[in-house]
């Protein structure tokens, strides 16, 4: 077993200016405003509530329209034989056959049957045993990691082209103890074994940030070869399916299950919109050339996938965008032993993801300090981040005051003479809600009839002897010794 370093970039802690407090700054503005005017000018506020619920409600008829759509286009894309000719060269003089994936799998005190799944819908990928390579980021702050990784190492060995253990030092300086850093540190080993020891040119070979958690579709990888053998752009270009968190989904409260549909119809909405490119999110896909060229991920940014892409634009002064891969990923929805143990996790985890707010910061400070070019996109960027953070916070505040003043807070205001212009608000409001109480419960209930269909289905990605997809796993009797697929590395 031999001993490697890796040769990523070692980062410095981020400058944190006064643009990282934006985010906050604007949301308690917001709630601000929403108290203020509920108490002293509700008048004003109600027709500020009501013009905020029918942009709302203008969101949700856009996320139900292209959720249908991004529908339609998964049941033709999981239709499409995409090994099709995969032996004819593309533009670049190289096929899809000739796409190498090198796929990052970072964990942290993962189960090993989680890991198995992942692993397991990654082994029945096209050309697996050719073409992808799977690295298994393991944390050195986890007792055992390097023997949990080993073992499924050998476990899998003779399924993928090659298959690397990596170990992430712990307390490294300058880094946090996330993703990114974990990721970074892989990649780096992994580029040098790929490039220099495998022989694979960079510039035919993607490199894949997977969840622990993620069930990748058995035919992503062979339509990924496909789009980046074809597309002259490839070095400048990610890639991302629709997240479904539908793994354990009849296992987690109901809360719970209806915002993990939510969530998922709302990445596929923004997927299938001609006119809204979204940022990546959990397990996508980029060139290892462009990944490389600029500096990886960032080890000091915990909500590391929007953060990634950011960078790449300004790196490469806006050249680079987001296609979409309509063959779904499925991964868990938060889940705890308990009801409220459960609800407590998907708080931490969306605590996790409100860290991405300082994406506000880093994007003012490029275009403050840096002058980003070009500004139109830099702009259009910041307002993205910016609106889907604070609209979290926004939503819930002006919702609850617009109602609260409908119900007829107004009427303990009288002598203030702000009744007039309430009055001929409310209706309005009134309707607003009653359409997204209305629009609320049918989308529970037809998941629920659509979904119903799919429940004795769910053991095909559980953590059992089937792997996902159906694939099946080795037994325990069927380990192998490493050898060139099982390329174990380690700090």
């Amino acid at each position: 077993m031999n001993t490697r370093s890796s040769d990523a970039p070692v980062f410095s802690a981020h400058p944190h200016g006064w643009t990282y407090a934006v985010p906050g700054v604007i949301s308690w503005a917001i709630v601000s405003a929403a108290v203020v005017g509920l108490f002293f000018f509700p008048d004003q506020w109600a027709s500020v509530a009501t013009v905020f619920v029918g942009y709302l409600m203008l969101r949700m008829i856009l996320i139900v329209t292209f959720a249908i759509v991004g529908d339609v286009r998964r049941r033709i894309w999981e239709k499409r034989d995409w090994t099709e000719d995969d032996t004819l060269p593309g533009p670049a003089a190289f096929s899809p056959a000739d796409v190498h994936h090198v796929v990052l799998v970072p964990n942290y005190k993962e189960p090993l049957d989680v890991l198995e799944r992942t692993i397991g819908a990654l082994a029945v990928q096209h050309r697996a045993e050719e073409r992808v390579v799977v690295v298994l980021g393991m944390e050195q702050r986890e007792p055992g990691a390097l023997e949990k990784g080993e073992a499924l190492a050998a476990r899998y060995a003779d399924r993928f082209e090659s298959i690397i253990v990596t170990v992430h030092p712990a307390d490294v300086p300058g880094e946090l103890a996330c993703k990114a850093s974990n990721q970074t540190y892989a990649a780096g080993i992994a580029r040098d074994i790929v490039v220099r020891e495998l022989g694979i040119p960079l510039d035919r070979i993607t490199v894949t940030s997977c969840d622990a958690d993620s069930v990748i579709h058995p035919k992503y990888f062979a339509a990924v070869s496909r789009m980046f053998a074809a597309d002259e752009r490839r070095h400048a270009r990610f890639w991302q399916a629709p997240m479904h968190y539908y793994n354990n989904i009849w296992d987690v409260p109901a809360p719970i299950r209806y915002t993990a549909w939510f969530i998922h119809a709302a990445h596929l909405a923004e997927l299938a919109m001609p006119f809204y490119e979204p940022l990546p999110i959990s397990t996508y896909t980029l060139s290892m050339k462009m990944a490389e060229e600029t500096g990886w991920w960032d080890p000091m940014v915990i909500s590391e996938d929007w953060h990634v892409m950011l960078n790449a634009m300004f790196k490469r002064h806006g050249d680079v965008s987001l296609t979409p891969v309509f063959l779904p990923t499925w991964s868990d929805a938060t889940d705890g032993e308990t009801f409220w143990r459960a609800m407590k996790n998907r708080y931490d985890q969306v605590l996790r993801h409100a860290w991405g707010a300082e994406d506000v910061g880093y994007i003012l400070r490029e275009i403050i300090d840096e002058g980003a070019r070009p500004a139109a996109q830099s702009v259009f960027r910041l307002v993205q981040v910016l609106h889907d953070h604070t609209l979290r916070v926004a939503s819930w505040f002006m919702l609850i005051t617009g109602y609260a003043i409908n119900l007829g807070v107004e009427r303990a205001w009288a002598y203030y003479d702000a009744g007039g212009a309430i009055r001929d608000v409310h209706p309005v409001l009134r309707y607003f809600f009653l359409a997204g109480t209305l629009a609320v419960a049918c989308t529970i209930v037809v998941e629920l009839l659509r979904t119903l269909r799919l429940a004795d289905g769910l053991s095909a990605v559980s953590p059992s002897r089937s792997g996902s997809c159906g694939s099946v796993r080795p037994s325990s009797g069927s380990s192998s010794a490493p050898c060139r697929r099982c390329t174990l590395r380690r700090s």
